[in-house]
């Protein structure tokens, strides 16, 4: 496995886990943390922790960490707060240099917990420990299937993205974000007594697998010089998105809840360090994973002219709004298109863009295929930046409804569907498509698309603004 000169790349290669904490009770949270590094098989060694069993999941178990007959590389301590100290002073002892602290109630718990958590931030200075957290469910890592999760999780899908998040607000979304993107790494840095947002930068700015960063902030536990200047280093080499939360006084009470600091930055100020960086900032959530995902899956466009197709008239109407509201615009498409389309028009002329695909499929259902690979045409015209299209229907079901219908004719749909997306994607420019329907069938069909690395939005509107920030970025590395 491939090696990364940061301190961090001992936490997510660690060639030996230990858990503090395991457990055979399926019915507490730390039983999964075990359960899925042994279900999605962690290439490396695992030791479970427990004074009260003899084996986990098959797994013999340690009463201490000083039974364990092996070097730990990563200690996972999963025990109460008031246990913590305890297994910070057992980690020194055995020589384990890297530890994530996966429980709550230290700089967030009153009076006690900021006491704990100065005491456990003094010794591990003191003692060459690096820490992870408190408060985080962190790291995980598709190359070697490690992962520290409370969540079942089914299946890891490796990727170029890379997060790093300051909450748990990502962990009940471990599954989906895994259906929808691949991901390289996750790093949940907790309440940062030790790590923080800029110790996850520098990693994942020397990491070859991590091609694009995606980072949420509540708040900055960095020097901000530091961290800006980093930051526009970065991003003349990757794509940085940033989600800051605690923008406002309120939010800002919200984050101290739960992390123990209150962000004391002004988002004026940081908004304005962020755009004179390059790196993307998102406005909220949604925003957020539709670039992360529009940056991971999509070649930057050479310039801003989309072209549009759409299954209705209305949808083609308000994203020729967006377009121009977000910069872009529309694509002028040439002739040698217009002969290419015309096969599949209507009995009369229809415009070419926004191109209302859905009309013209009503004459062509009986040539379903042919009519989407004749579609191709339009991400090919030259003056076409990048394409984005209302995804068309999944007539499979149709077919898997019909009686006489064999499951090799729904499976020879769904190749035909991903031959017309490797079809719209071989101009090599920028194709991604929104939903229609949104029902529980397309959201099937979304996951599959998106297997193939092509993006599905939940509306026009946030693809073309998740092209637009490709676009900007792409002129700010240009200018650099």
């Amino acid at each position: 496995m491939r090696k990364v000169d940061h301190f961090l790349d001992r936490f997510f290669t660690p060639e030996s886990v230990a858990l503090v904490g395991a457990t055979n009770n399926p019915y507490k949270m730390n039983f999964r943390i075990l359960e899925n590094l042994v279900n999605l098989h962690f290439k490396g060694r695992l030791y479970p922790v427990n004074p009260n069993a003899d084996e986990i999941l098959g797994l013999k178990a340690y009463a201490k960490l000083r039974d364990i007959p092996d070097t730990v590389d990563l200690v996972v301590s999963a025990v109460p707060a008031h246990r913590t100290m305890e297994i910070v002073r057992e980690c020194h002892v055995v020589g384990a240099r890297q530890l994530v602290i996966i429980t709550g109630g230290f700089s967030e718990g009153g009076d006690d917990g900021e006491k704990l958590h100065r005491e456990i931030a003094a010794f591990i200075m003191n003692n060459s420990i690096r820490l992870l957290g408190p408060n985080t469910l962190s790291p995980v890592n598709t190359a070697n299937n490690l992962i520290v999760s409370f969540n079942p999780v089914q299946k890891l899908r490796r990727g170029n993205l890379s997060f790093a998040f300051q909450s748990g607000l990502y962990e009940p979304k471990i599954n989906w974000l895994f259906s929808h993107f691949g991901i390289s790494e996750i790093l949940d840095m907790g309440n940062k007594m030790d790590i923080n947002e800029l110790d996850a930068l520098e990693y994942f700015s020397r990491d070859p697998d991590s091609e694009v960063i995606a980072m949420h902030i509540e708040s900055l536990h960095s020097n901000g010089r530091d961290f800006s200047r980093l930051l526009n280093e970065v991003t003349k080499e990757k794509p940085v998105i940033i989600l800051k939360s605690g923008r406002t006084h309120a939010g800002s009470q919200a984050a101290a809840s739960h992390t123990g600091s209150i962000a004391a930055e002004n988002d004026m100020i940081f908004d304005s360090v962020i755009r004179q960086t390059g790196a993307v900032r998102a406005g909220n959530l949604d925003e957020f994973f539709d670039f992360a995902k529009a940056f991971s899956f999509l070649p930057l466009p050479e310039g801003k002219k989309i072209a549009i197709i759409t299954l209705s008239g209305g949808e083609g109407v308000m994203a020729t709004d967006s377009i121009e509201m977000n910069g872009l615009q529309l694509a002028h498409l040439g002739r040698n298109t217009y002969d290419k389309l015309k096969r599949i028009f209507p009995r009369w002329e229809i415009p070419l863009n926004p191109f209302d695909a859905g009309v013209c499929m009503e004459f062509h259902l009986a040539d379903f295929m042919s009519f989407l690979d004749t579609l191709a045409a339009i991400p090919d015209d030259k003056e076409v930046s990048a394409t984005i299209m209302q995804m068309p229907p999944n007539f499979s079901h149709f077919i898997s409804s019909d009686q006489n219908a064999t499951e090799k004719a729904s499976r020879l749909y769904e190749e035909h569907y991903v031959r017309f997306i490797s079809n719209m994607q071989s101009s090599g420019k920028p194709f991604a498509m929104w939903c229609t329907s949104m029902d529980r069938q397309e959201m099937e069909l979304v996951e599959m698309v998106e297997t193939h690395s092509l993006p599905v939005f939940q509306s026009s509107e946030r693809a073309i603004k998740a092209l637009s920030a490709l676009y900007k970025y792409r002129r700010y590395r240009q200018r650099g």
